[in-house]
């Protein structure tokens, strides 16, 4: 039986019978891949004092799907309103530790003039960029991010069949 030692509205953290930490997700997440002309959009996001290279995410609300909690994220985050949103596929961070509930979104966006970064979360900033613009990102060590390169990278092998 775990020992539930912290627990919030978005997750529980406990000791298992073994004396390893768990984490659950009790809503879920949200990786939003916002697309806008074949360009896709990556925030630069300020995180526990480092500058992050990154696509918007966050946990969805209680009774949310992760369709409308990815829409209000990216409403949230960049005050864009997406004109077709689809499941790209599930996520996991680290099996061992976190039980968590993470689908891929892909948000397509027809307008981009109400672009407005969340800067009292921490957005920066917010520029869309082709793929191969993304790769050589990856390449300089900008994009580290494990849920932007999970998302990606599932993005990419849809995309091939």
């Amino acid at each position: 039986m775990n020992k539930v030692i912290f627990e919030n509205s978005m997750l529980s953290v406990s000791i298992d019978e073994l004396g390893h930490l768990k984490l659950h997700q009790k809503n879920g997440g949200v990786v939003i891949i916002p697309i806008h002309k074949n360009q896709y959009a990556i925030i630069q996001h300020l995180r526990n004092g480092e500058n992050l290279y990154e696509f918007p995410r966050g946990f969805i609300d209680s009774g949310e799907t992760h369709l409308t909690g990815g829409e209000r994220e990216l409403k949230e985050e960049l005050n864009l309103e997406s004109s077709n949103s689809y499941i790209l596929g599930k996520l996991s961070t680290d099996s061992g530790l976190i039980s968590d509930k993470i689908q891929a979104i892909i948000c397509e966006v027809d307008d981009i003039k109400n672009l407005t970064p969340q800067k009292e979360e921490g957005v920066i900033c917010c520029k869309f960029h082709s793929l191969e613009e993304i790769f050589g990102m990856i390449k300089q060590g900008l994009i580290r991010d494990n849920f932007t390169l999970s998302a990606l990278m599932l993005l990419i092998a849809k995309n091939q069949s």
